[in-house]
């Protein structure tokens, strides 16, 4: 008898060990499962929907397009203002030009316009030279080469003589340095403002070319 008490006090000793451990098991396998559903939710709420993400894109799209768009039209616009622009000053420079006679059958065109004196800081009576880097050469080189659209600092002048009229009228064969069109420009020179081209030629031929 005794020895039955004794086991059943053992028992009873096991099993109040026994309570607080399943209790503990059960209450952190809930906070587990709790935790897990959190951080479920969390995820989701921060993962973009479909429709939200197609909408951004063709948000991003349509601004994308409008700005491709106001640019084109700038563009266009741009082009448009230039090539008027174009037009107006080819207009403007046939409307200028007065067709001229050839001096020979070399002669593609010839015409004049109503060019202005280059000015001059030569003083004096006024002696015509053609040594290149002078005064009255540069001075020369500029009327020339204004009249044809040409630098006057990088053409080629391929000849230049005298024309008469004691020396104040020339003739220059003139060219761009990579351009297969040549020009034959007279020139006269008038005293307190310098040289002033008075006709153009442009040549089938550079008949001053060696």
């Amino acid at each position: 008898m005794a020895d039955d008490n004794q086991d059943f006090s053992r028992l009873n000793n096991r099993n109040r060990r026994r309570k607080p451990r399943k209790w503990l098991s059960l209450v952190l396998a809930i906070a587990g499962v709790a935790l897990v559903v959190v951080l479920l939710v969390a995820v989701l709420n921060d993962k973009p929907t479909m429709d939200n993400q197609t909408a951004d894109e063709q948000n991003q799209k349509s601004i994308a397009e409008q700005l491709q768009g106001n640019n084109d039209s700038s563009n266009g616009e741009d082009t448009e203002q230039a090539d008027e622009e174009k037009q107006d000053d080819d207009e403007k420079e046939k409307e200028d030009k007065k067709e001229a006679e050839p001096s020979d059958d070399n002669v593609k065109e010839a015409y004049s316009k109503d060019w202005e004196p280059v000015g001059t800081d030569q003083s004096g009576t006024h002696t015509t030279t053609f040594e290149k880097g002078t005064q009255d050469w540069n001075e020369m080189m500029q009327a020339i080469g204004g009249a044809v659209g040409l630098d006057p600092t990088s053409m080629t002048a391929w000849w230049v003589e005298n024309n008469g009229n004691g020396g104040n009228d020339v003739i220059a064969t003139v060219s761009a340095p990579d351009a297969n069109e040549t020009f034959r420009v007279f020139a006269s020179w008038v005293d307190g403002e310098g040289w002033q081209a008075t006709k153009v030629e442009v040549l089938k031929e550079n008949d001053r070319k060696s």
